[in-house]
């Protein structure tokens, strides 16, 4: 499900310009990711944008992976609350969803230059069950955005990938969809990840120690300390999924808005 290759310690580049270049745990993380749901693969750029480019080494998204990882981690604590029925159904078409409340909320808010009440009140509360569980790629070029959510002991994963550069070429190989998996696999998953990422990590860290990097300032103790901050925290988080949630959502007041919402668009 979560694919990754760290990037080579010497073609990574410091952080900074000369002569203050600095290297850190975050910049170490430096690596291609990729995610696959059935058939789809996430973070794959199409052939055509690695084409225009022209020096793009690998057709995955190449960036620090620890973005992604504190990303994904922060969901947690929602994902583990298992939403209902009628919602769960409702993310077999998210984009379905998202237009009835935009057009909703086009109905109810006429105020063209500020937020109106029933924008925070009405439609934001509404939708909120939604972005809690979402997060987007922001520091891509039309980086993907992904949702996870459960139902019991299934959990839903859908995307928004459809991008298009200006020049009218797609950006990514996946079309926007959704892929559905038991509860248990999806923690089995992650669990896979944060084992070989740490490990590969820990692995990279050694030789970024071992090395001598000139008039690079890299502070190798604290490389140490922050590698074992930070595989804690990951473990601390993936904890969560299997614990019950402390905040539960108020599903009854979105349940009556969505109902509301609905005899509106009619």
């Amino acid at each position: 499900m979560i694919n990754f290759k760290l990037r080579e310690l010497d073609k990574i580049e410091p952080w900074g310009q000369e002569p203050e270049l600095s290297l850190h745990w975050f910049g170490l993380t430096d690596g291609d990711l990729w995610l696959t749901f059935g058939n789809q693969t996430i973070y794959e750029y199409s052939k055509e944008a690695i084409d225009y480019w022209g020096n793009k080494p690998t057709p995955y998204n190449d960036y620090q992976l620890s973005r992604f990882i504190e990303d994904f981690t922060g969901l947690f604590d929602k994902i583990r609350e298992s939403i209902p029925e009628e919602f769960y159904d409702l993310t077999k078409d998210l984009k379905k969803f998202q237009s009835d409340t935009k057009k909703w909320l086009e109905i109810n808010d006429t105020d063209e230059d500020n937020y109106s009440d029933f924008y925070f009140e009405e439609y934001d509360k509404l939708i909120s069950w939604t972005y809690q569980r979402t997060f987007d790629s922001a520091h891509l070029i039309g980086g993907p955005w992904l949702s996870f959510f459960r139902r019991n002991d299934k959990i839903r994963t859908a995307w928004e990938t459809e991008h298009t550069l200006e020049n009218g070429i797609c950006l990514w190989t996946a079309k926007d969809g959704s892929f559905e998996m038991n509860y248990s696999d999806f923690i089995d998953e992650i669990k896979r990840f944060g084992h070989s990422f740490f490990t590969e990590m820990g692995k990279q860290v050694e030789r970024a120690v071992a090395k001598d990097w000139g008039q690079v300032k890299v502070d190798k103790e604290r490389l140490i300390e922050e590698h074992q901050e930070r595989k804690n925290d990951f473990y601390s988080s993936l904890a969560l999924l299997e614990q019950e949630p402390m905040d539960k959502t108020d599903w009854s007041e979105i349940d009556q808005l969505f109902k509301r919402m609905t005899s509106e668009i009619k």
